[in-house]
């Protein structure tokens, strides 16, 4: 079954800027140098420099650490007490079909049908370079935090790219706030991993993920029924094997659309609060600068904006509503325009004053002794 988003993010809002996704040359060979640089420290000075690139990156005083001050102050527990993300399960066929009790089986990573649905998801869902480790799981309405979270080489590098420490964090705690958790049941279910008819379970990958790629999927019944079962309680409009696969399959997209809209729109919203030049997934590229005239109509204030925020069921006609907004308010339009220029000058100080601390460490100093070393002596 091919179903995929009929989304109109794009035609509801008026057009933005597009960040570009690769570095200029100069920028990507400086980056490299501060890399080699950062290589040529010790572990224990990786340590210290992180530590004092916090320091220095809270004392920068600019609007976007303000914003990541706010959202740390939102943490009910220590960083360190949230849950790495848990295994993906997926749906029991002796439960959810029992008349098809087709056992799943693990598929390797190499699996040519997995690693071509995963190039699919990869394709629709592009990210920045910083490298994030922390996300916001809708189907528990929890943080969720990578195993290398604290790693001083991903957050140096992060901030090497103009990502401030704990920015990732910072954003997974503003798309909990945005979220009132309306659509937490379908987004359940879809969180379950996706599957295909011989029983496959492809690693890594959930139903969500299928249903946004775009490419053609496999929708074996365990999994069809599994959502119907969750999400509406209904145990008897349809059984294994299923004969009426157009009603069904016309309300899963139902149950889908809705959840996807609720999500998109949060997500979204939660990288451009800390993210200028924010990469945004599911269509709403070209809406960057709305959603920051969305931010700015709001004080950059979640608790405000999320009362703000449509049901699943008036998702278009809000976009569409909000792009005639800021289109009949240039002053929105600007201060919209102001935000971005302003967060995306706060990256450049954050990627600044990490290549000072590489500096002030004498990494820069170091390269340059390896690097002449290395060169060959002139006959």
């Amino acid at each position: 079954m091919l179903l995929g988003p009929a989304l109109l993010v794009a035609a509801a809002f008026a057009p933005g800027p597009r960040p570009e996704g690769a570095l200029a040359g100069d920028e990507s060979r400086e980056l490299d140098r501060a890399r080699a640089a950062w290589a040529c420290l010790t572990p224990a000075e990786q340590q210290d420099a992180v530590a004092y690139l916090r320091l220095e990156c809270e004392h920068l005083g600019t609007f976007q650490q303000g914003l990541v001050g706010y959202a740390r102050g939102l943490l009910e527990q220590h960083p360190s007490l949230f849950p790495e993300p848990a295994p993906i399960a997926w749906y029991d066929p002796t439960v959810h079909a029992p008349a098809q009790p087709i056992p799943r089986r693990l598929l390797p990573a190499t699996d040519a049908s997995v690693r071509e649905l995963q190039r699919a998801v990869a394709a629709k869902a592009p990210d920045a370079p910083a490298r994030r480790a922390w996300s916001y799981d809708p189907a528990t309405r929890t943080l969720r935090r990578a195993s290398d979270w604290d790693a001083p080489a991903r957050v140096f590098d992060n901030a090497l790219l103009g990502a401030p420490p704990d920015h990732d964090l910072a954003e997974a705690v503003i798309e909990r706030a945005l979220d009132d958790g309306a659509q937490q049941t379908t987004l359940a279910a879809f969180a379950h991993a996706y599957t295909d008819r011989a029983g496959g379970v492809h690693p890594g990958l959930t139903l969500y993920d299928a249903w946004t790629s775009g490419a053609e999927i496999e929708m074996p019944d365990v999994d069809t029924l599994g959502i119907v079962h969750d999400v509406l309680g209904d145990w008897k409009r349809w059984v294994a094997p299923v004969t009426r696969q157009q009603s069904l399959y016309d309300t899963l997209g139902e149950l889908f659309q809705k959840a996807h809209h609720h999500r998109g729109l949060r997500r979204a919203l939660a990288r451009a609060w800390l993210e200028g030049d924010a990469v945004l997934r599911d269509g709403y590229q070209g809406a960057l600068d709305n959603l920051h005239a969305l931010w700015e109509s709001s004080s950059s204030d979640p608790k405000s904006l999320s009362v703000k925020l449509p049901k699943a069921e008036a998702w278009s006609a809000f976009l569409e509503d909000w792009a005639k907004t800021v289109r009949a308010d240039p002053e929105l339009w600007q201060r919209a325009v102001h935000r971005h220029a302003t967060l995306a000058r706060d990256a450049q100080a954050v990627s600044a004053t990490a290549r000072r601390v590489l500096d002030e460490f004498g990494a820069y100093a170091r390269l340059a002794a390896a690097t002449k070393e290395k060169a060959p002596t002139p006959r």
